[in-house]
């Protein structure tokens, strides 16, 4: 009996498949249009345009602030007093900030150590380079 109706069914399935009304046949979409190139070329110009801009107004807004610009020289409060280098990947650097006076070691991986100097450090170092008497 099971399989009488098993039968029956499997006969049923394709044959309601095979009578679909013409009404209710897939008819897909039409494909969407590609997006022109002058528009998206016009869209990139305009957006770098714009960022140009907005980048303008950053640095006309911190100039008008009185933002001082960041630069190397003696108007700073951070002056470098001297390199040296070392080897090949190693630097020494002397750096005077407010009033103090910081070494400053890197190497090829970046800032190696930062070490801040007593101030009678500089006559210290006068004192040894004089030529004994």
């Amino acid at each position: 009996m099971t399989r009488a109706l098993a039968l029956a069914l499997v006969c049923l399935f394709p044959a309601a498949a095979l009578a679909v009304p013409s009404g209710l046949e897939y008819v897909p979409p039409p494909p969407p249009t590609p997006p022109s190139s002058a528009g998206l070329v016009f869209k990139m110009v305009a957006l770098t345009a714009l960022m140009l801009c907005v980048c303008g107004a950053v640095l006309w807004f911190a100039r008008r602030a009185g933002a001082q610009p960041v630069g190397p020289g003696p108007a700073g409060r951070m002056v470098l007093k001297g390199s040296l280098a070392l080897d090949r990947r190693s630097t020494l650097h002397l750096i005077r900030v407010d009033g103090l006076t910081v070494a400053v070691t890197t190497d090829a991986s970046g800032l190696r150590s930062l070490v801040l100097l007593s101030e009678p450090f500089g006559d210290m170092l006068d004192a040894t380079a004089e030529p004994p008497e």
